[in-house]
């Protein structure tokens, strides 16, 4: 069973991951706190770490310097997690090491539950950017799934990009769709 330390600064969303989580047979560690999150990262060795931006005692940041500067836990994937998007702080973020930056309030729960199987191996993702030679069919698979057949992002005005994450726990024919903008995470 694959462990996974959340510390995440809102308890709803913290516990509304944590049981999702759970419910995808992963064994979960939980805080808001950024120094109990170090603790559990030495004492439990997860085997990927979400961390939000803004947690008590340490922030995000700070605690994922302490986590590279450790050999227990340097080799830990970080997911960093924000319900805000704030463009310096992603660019630090990733600058640190980070795998992914996750914007709470754009990204659904199971979006979220994606992204951490992809980064640890239970899934694989494809990405294809819609060009003139396949527009017509990404309209078409858009309509299909009950969206406006428009491509570009409602929020910064970029074209979407086609993404098909593959579920290996649930079989090597399960496949889901879904019509990201590679500039500011929207998804539909």
């Amino acid at each position: 069973m694959k462990k996974i330390l959340l510390a995440i600064h809102d308890d709803f969303a913290r516990k509304s991951y944590a049981e999702l989580l759970k419910g995808e047979h992963f064994l979960v560690f939980e805080t808001n706190d950024g120094q109990k999150a170090f603790d559990l990262a030495i004492k439990e060795t997860p085997d990927i770490i979400v961390i939000d931006l803004f947690l008590s005692t340490i922030g995000g940041l700070q605690l994922m310097e302490m986590l590279q500067q450790n050999l227990l836990t340097k080799k830990i994937p970080v997911i960093f997690f924000s319900q805000i998007e704030r463009e310096t702080e992603k660019e630090k973020a990733m600058d640190l090491g980070a795998k992914d930056f996750i914007i709470g309030s754009i990204t659904s729960p199971r979006e979220v539950v994606a992204k951490i199987k992809i980064h640890l191996g239970f899934q694989k993702a494809y990405h294809f950017s819609i060009t003139d030679e396949n527009l017509s069919v990404a309209k078409e698979i858009k309509t299909d799934l009950g969206y406006f057949p428009y491509l570009e992002c409602p929020r910064c005005g970029s074209k979407f990009e086609l993404f098909l994450i593959r579920d290996l726990s649930k079989g090597k024919d399960y496949f889901k769709l879904s019509f990201s903008c590679p500039n500011c995470g929207y998804t539909e």
